[in-house]
This record gives structure tokens, C-alpha cells and sequence, in this order.
């Protein structure tokens, strides 16, 4: 017997031919098939979750495999590039983030791919609020603001890559300057 079955069982109708009169409380029968069915739609979606939760383990699987053929092969036969553009992307789309609920959600899978990259051996750099360094960030471009002394970065357009302490991919950056 069910556990709904000895919750509900005093209030469900008597089957007939049982001699007694049926004990019907309001709603329970309801109660019971909605239930059941919570139940079953919590067992898809625990099982549709374990699908999706599988398959980005495939997929960061795939990745741990090409960082250690990076490591056997030459480092030109695998670029981290498109990596590197993504992550600088899902940055400035958590920035611009229609509300919090979304920009969440990009930072999370922003904090796994900086995991992954940093597991591969690059370091990425962020110049914004500071002075960039000139060795690391080219300047593409300027916005009038007073929050920042002039020639600070305010927004970083791509990331600085290092890796082993050698620049790998130059970084982007936007200063600030005064209005006049």
C-alpha cells in the first residue's frame, strides 16, 4: 500500500459490496491524482536535468582531452582563441544584463569557462578601474565619464592572456577621459 493510499485511504470511497457507505472528504480524490502527478512530472525532470548535466560533463570531458593533446602537441595545432572571445563576450553580456536573474546566470557559466582556462595553464588579465599596463592592453577607444580619473580603464573590450608568464593575446581596453 502507497503512502497517499494510507494518507487518503479513511477519506476515498469504499469500494461497493464493501457493506459500508462511502466516506467522502472534499477534494481528496483530486488531491490524490494531483499528487501522483507532481510525483511523476518531478521523476522526468530529474531525469531530463541528469541528461543535461551528463552532457556538459561530456563536453568539459572533450575539452580536459584537447588540453592534454595541447600539452603532446605543438601549441599552434590547438588555439584557445574562441575561448578566450566567449569568455570575454558572456563578460560584457553579464554586464549588460536585462536583470539580475540572467546576469547571474552568465557569470556562473563565465566562473566554469575561467576555471577551465585557468586549469590549462592561461592567466587572464582585467585592467578595469586601474591604470592599464601598456605592456598588456592596447587603448581602442575613449568614454567621457567623471566616476574615474582620467586614463583609467573603464570597461576591458578583450582580456589579456598570459600563459607561463608570456603574453599570449594582447588585451583591449576603453579609458576614461574628462568632459570638457
Amino acid at each position: 500500500m502507497s503512502w497517499l493510499a494510507r494518507v487518503f485511504g479513511r477519506w476515498l470511497p469504499v469500494a461497493a459490496g464493501d457493506g459500508e457507505e462511502a466516506a467522502d472528504a472534499p477534494g481528496a480524490v483530486e488531491i490524490a491524482e494531483v499528487c501522483q502527478k507532481l510525483a511523476r512530472t518531478q521523476a522526468r525532470q530529474g531525469l531530463v536535468l541528469d541528461e543535461i548535466e551528463s552532457k556538459v560533463e561530456a563536453g568539459f570531458a572533450d575539452l580536459r582531452g584537447a588540453i592534454d593533446q595541447l600539452g603532446s602537441a605543438s601549441e599552434s595545432s590547438l588555439s584557445f582563441d574562441d575561448c578566450f572571445d566567449a569568455i570575454d563576450a558572456l563578460t560584457e553580456a553579464a554586464r549588460l544584463a536585462p536583470d539580475e536573474a540572467h546576469g547571474e546566470g552568465l557569470r556562473a557559466v563565465l566562473e566554469r569557462l575561467d576555471r577551465f582556462v585557468k586549469r590549462a595553464g592561461f592567466e587572464r588579465h582585467s585592467a578595469a578601474g586601474e591604470t592599464p599596463d601598456a605592456r598588456r592592453f592596447r587603448v581602442v577607444g575613449t568614454e567621457v565619464t567623471d566616476a574615474l580619473a582620467p586614463g583609467k580603464a573603464t570597461r576591458v573590450v578583450r582580456a589579456a592572456i598570459s600563459r607561463q608568464g608570456k603574453l599570449v593575446r594582447e588585451g583591449e581596453v576603453i579609458v576614461s577621459v574628462r568632459s570638457i
